[in-house]
């Protein structure tokens, strides 16, 4: 009785023992071979793997999205070096304006000699390519000479006295900084505006109307 109780229990524990060694994964001294760590474990390598990869290829798009900040950042702070250097040009070219208009007039008036004219398109005041030859020649006069220089701007008849007073100063200054830039030296000249006030007896052509004329002052 005792033996056949003894022979149960034996086999009881073998069928259970042969249970437990059915699933290999579930012995931790039995899963250090290669193909049962890849029959384990091979979805949870696969997933470190692949989270790997994400997160290297976040890394690369964080780092590519940071050149393009940098390089956003380079351009912001060229284009602010600019704009600061322009500040500067304007600045410098109202100082010299207004040191320009500032300069009185001698008793007398002045004799003046004509150097040379530049004309301008309707309602105007940037130089055109046609006319920067001329200006160039004028400015190799004017600094071959030591007179002081006279720059008068004009307006054709059309549009107030008050716009075309500012439209023709507007011309005798952008003329005035040409020459300057070529050279001629600012404490020798004088801006001066007519507007339209003699328009009709410069010429009775609107064309010939819209003119700046620079002198010597004899």
């Amino acid at each position: 009785m005792k033996r056949s109780l003894f022979l149960s229990l034996a086999l009881l524990g073998s069928v259970a023992f042969a249970e437990q060694s059915l699933d290999p994964c579930g012995s931790p001294k039995e899963v250090y071979s290669k193909y049962l760590l890849d029959k384990c474990y091979k979805g949870y390598f696969d997933a470190i793997i692949e989270a790997k990869k994400k997160s290297e290829e976040a890394l690369n798009k964080a780092n590519e999205a940071l050149g393009k900040a940098n390089e956003a950042l380079n351009k912001a702070n060229d284009l602010e070096g600019r704009v600061s250097k322009l500040e500067g040009i304007v600045d410098d070219h109202e100082k010299r304006i207004k040191a320009l208009e500032s300069r009185e007039i001698p008793k007398g008036g002045w004799q003046l000699e004509e150097i040379g004219a530049v004309y301008f398109d309707f309602d105007k005041f940037n130089i055109k390519k046609s006319q920067a030859p001329k200006l160039d020649d004028i400015a190799s006069k004017i600094q071959s000479d030591t007179r002081e220089v006279l720059i008068v701007g004009f307006a054709d008849t059309r549009g107030s006295s008050k716009y075309n007073f500012n439209l023709s100063m507007y011309r005798a200054q952008i003329v005035a900084s040409y020459l300057a830039k070529k050279g001629v030296d600012i404490g020798r000249m004088r801006i001066a505006s007519y507007g339209k006030e003699v328009a009709k007896l410069i010429s009775p052509k609107y064309a010939e109307q819209r003119v700046v004329r620079i002198y010597f002052i004899k």
